[in-house]
């Protein structure tokens, strides 16, 4: 009969050995300022979007850190549908600053004129 045994040892309760740290959960974006002032400001394509309470709504669009960049949403409601344009730009006190290159995952939040009740959400063409 071979006996079976475990190599190495046990580490101390409490101690961290393997240097590296579990994550704390997820992590909401940020959310880009809303803007009516962009430089250079393109429309985005957004990806979802989600009900933050009866008369707003949070949109996921990729773009650079909110730091340098904001949205300006462009909202068109009627009893059915809410048809929705996010456009994206540099922040005009941004204009001399260095600006990250990357693009993140960011929502704009978007504040409707009547509740969303039970209405679609659509792009704006």
């Amino acid at each position: 009969m071979a006996a079976l045994s475990a190599c190495g040892s046990a580490a101390e309760p409490g101690s961290d050995t393997s240097g590296v740290q579990a994550p704390t959960g997820p992590t909401r974006p940020k959310a880009l300022p809303i803007r009516s002032d962009l430089i250079d400001a393109q429309v985005v394509q957004w990806r979802d979007w989600r009900s933050v309470d009866d008369r707003t709504i949070e949109v996921t669009v990729t773009a650079g850190p909110a730091a340098c960049y904001g949205a300006e949403p462009e909202v068109a409601e009627s009893e059915t549908v809410v048809h929705l344009r996010i456009r994206v730009g540099l922040l005009p006190e941004a204009a001399g600053k260095e600006c990250p290159a990357i693009a993140k995952e960011t929502v704009v939040p978007v504040r409707l004129t009547s509740a969303l009740g039970n209405r679609k959400v659509e792009p704006l063409s």
